[in-house]
């Protein structure tokens, strides 16, 4: 059988976009369709779909129509209309779609046509043409001085440390020289190889170090962990090899300390699943940036992925979506059962491989809202059946957030959350808080009369209820509780919480006003599945403006902020993220990562003054090279 789906832009106007799709029966026979569903990430405005009964569930569409057969040769056609912002990219069409027949029993793939768009974009803006820097170093360091002539290591040489702050770092080392290089890196010296030495130095803070070469040794200092792990990055991106395989340093000097102590990046494992070895090797190249943190979004409407024990339905019902199951098709899979789970003890070592790389993992657990795939896993425990309020998240949910006058719902957060800080040893752990629609318990009597109770004037207190009791907890088990801004809301939390701005910079601001220590995580610079122009075919999405390399280096943290305000100091650090509707694969993930996040790495650790775009791009070119070791499908800035 063959079935091919076409979608056009037929009217576009600031808020209101009107849509005509059309799907061909290519072969010979005849069918009757009890469904026709397709992926679309915006929300069709139900009265707008004629011809048929139309149902919509976050992405997933559902069109019925009212004549169900289609003959061979023929086609179906309809229209629809969304109230959102133009659709400019070929990635914002159907992203999958399939049929459900009378005639058989399982849904039948349909082929997709790019989205016809109103006024496609065909240039971009150009990189400026750069010769490659000789040292190719990002971020780039504070100080630096380069004299001639260059350290000869050869194929083998010695790593010597007598500290053991330093070993994972010198282990490390040893492991990426061999990978990227094909270098013999010998941990217990002998007298005959050349020799990098660490050496402990406690005048040194907890991430800065200094870097000596001469042509007669490399000598790292550092005085604490940090710092080791922070110059073995440095010296991975020093080393020269030559065309026999010798390794060679050039004769620097270098100190260096980061501008920001938290430099974070978020990967979202609900939409997409990354398996454990894809998230090894991005962690691993994250901290060859000096990036420090890595935060993973494990749970949200569209999957569950985290291994509970006391809870195994989070993950075998919460953990897939497919046709027929109780969470349906979203993004991707149309037709197919799709998802996927991270077992604690894969976790552990996770958590264990990050650690020897310098970076802590974050976990996610994202309440109240964001949360279906919990309440469709454990509906008699996360399910108010005498609730009647209507309401439609962001993502076009109705059925999304746990309630705060369910018992279940505190059991829930009790199991969860001993298990979360029982399994991850960072001190931190985040609890999303975000985009909680209005509308959600408004008609609620059990939960109009827990505001009765508490004196509550708005169901915004009610979220800052339930997070406060979230943050409680967790406390409770020696844990500090972060959130997107959204967790202040209701004014419930304690200052102890840690805010992640993501609409704004000026929402940190804001926070960090109110006594808040926050992390700058704004849209506009930081979430790299935005697109990265405004070319047509260039895939992301663009909700809150497209990200260029460019406009990625030239986010400038605080810039309208006095230097001497002492918002300065509850400012902890910036993160990075990607959200993954559109990340379905490492290429894409690839695609979109680098070299953005080259950029954004530099961004956190190099104050101000040393930071140059033309320099940077000189560095980046060279540092291509390493990039292409590493098997990295990046977006190349000078194609």
């Amino acid at each position: 059988m063959s079935f091919r789906v076409d979608l056009n832009v037929i009217a576009q106007q600031e808020q209101l976009s009107r849509f005509a799709l059309t799907l061909h029966n290519l072969s010979d026979d005849a069918i009757t369709i009890q469904s026709f569903n397709f992926i679309f990430d915006r929300y069709v405005t139900p009265n707008s779909v004629q011809h048929g009964t139309f149902t919509q569930v976050g992405s997933h569409c559902r069109f019925t129509p009212s004549s169900a057969r289609l003959d061979a040769n023929d086609s179906m056609y309809l229209e629809f209309e969304v109230n959102t912002f133009p659709l400019r990219y070929l990635s914002d069409g159907i992203k999958d779609a399939c049929i459900e027949t009378i005639e058989f029993k399982k849904p039948i793939s349909v082929t997709r046509t790019p989205i016809v768009l109103v006024k496609p974009t065909a240039t971009e803006e150009t990189v400026p043409a750069v010769e490659p820097s000789k040292l190719a170093l990002i971020p780039q360091p504070t100080h630096l001085t380069r004299a001639d002539g260059n350290l000869i290591l050869g194929r083998e040489f010695n790593l010597v440390s007598c500290h053991p702050d330093a070993q994972a770092a010198i282990q490390w080392l040893q492991d990426e020289s061999l990978s990227l290089h094909g270098l013999s890196l010998r941990i217990t010296p002998t007298d005959s190889h050349p020799s990098i030495d660490y050496i402990h130095n406690p005048i040194f803070d907890q991430d800065a170090y200094r870097i000596t070469v001469t042509a007669l040794g490399c000598l790292v200092e550092a005085g604490e962990p940090a710092g080791f792990h922070n110059a073995s990055a440095t010296l991975l991106q020093l080393m020269q090899t030559n065309s026999i395989g010798h390794c060679s340093l050039p004769v620097v000097t270098i100190k260096d300390s980061p501008r920001f102590s938290y430099r974070g990046f978020m990967l979202d494992c609900a939409r997409h699943f990354h398996p454990i070895s894809s998230i090894k090797r991005l962690i691993n190249q994250l901290a060859h940036y000096k990036i420090n943190t890595f935060h993973w979004h494990l749970t949200d409407d569209e999957a569950w992925r985290i291994e509970i024990k006391a809870l195994p339905e989070l993950t075998d019902i919460g953990a897939w979506r497919g046709p027929g199951l109780p969470i349906e098709p979203q993004f991707s899979h149309a037709s197919q059962k799709y998802g996927g789970v991270y077992t604690q003890q894969q976790i552990k070592g996770l958590i264990e491989y990050a650690q020897r790389r310098g970076i802590t993992i974050i976990p996610e657990i994202d309440i109240p809202g964001h949360c279906r795939a919990a309440i469709r896993s454990l509906p008699d425990m996360l399910v108010d059946t005498d609730d009647p309020s209507r309401y439609r998240s962001v993502q076009n949910y109705s059925d999304n957030v746990l309630s705060p006058a369910l018992k279940g719902t505190y059991q829930f957060l009790d199991i969860v959350l001993e298990e979360i800080a029982q399994l991850f040893p960072s001190q931190w752990v985040h609890i999303g808080a975000d985009e909680v629609p209005k509308g959600v318990w408004v008609d609620s009597a059990a939960c109009q009369a827990m505001m009765l109770e508490h004196g509550y004037q708005s169901p915004v207190e009610l979220q800052g209820h339930l997070l406060r009791y979230a943050e409680q907890k967790l406390k409770s088990f020696g844990k500090r509780m972060v959130g997107w801004e959204e967790a202040q809301h209701g004014n419930k939390v304690s200052k102890e919480t840690v805010i992640y701005s993501w609409l704004s910079e000026d929402a940190a601001i804001n926070c960090a006003k109110q006594g808040f220590d926050v992390i700058l995580q704004p849209a506009q610079y930081t979430y790299l599945d935005m697109a990265q122009s405004d070319m047509a075919s260039e895939p992301g999405v663009d909700w809150a403006n497209s990200i260029s390399l460019k406009h990625a280096y030239h986010y400038r943290p605080l810039s309208a902020v006095d230097e001497q305000d002492p918002i300065h100091k509850r400012v902890l650090g910036i993160q990075a993220a990607i959200w993954s509707e559109i990340i379905t694969d490492q290429e894409r993930l690839d695609y979109m990562l680098f070299p953005r996040i080259t950029a954004l790495a530099e961004v956190m650790w190099s104050r101000e003054q040393q930071r140059h775009w033309p320099d940077y791009l000189a560095r980046l070119k060279g540092h291509l090279t390493q990039l292409k070791r590493q098997g990295v499908t990046y977006r190349a800035p000078w194609n």
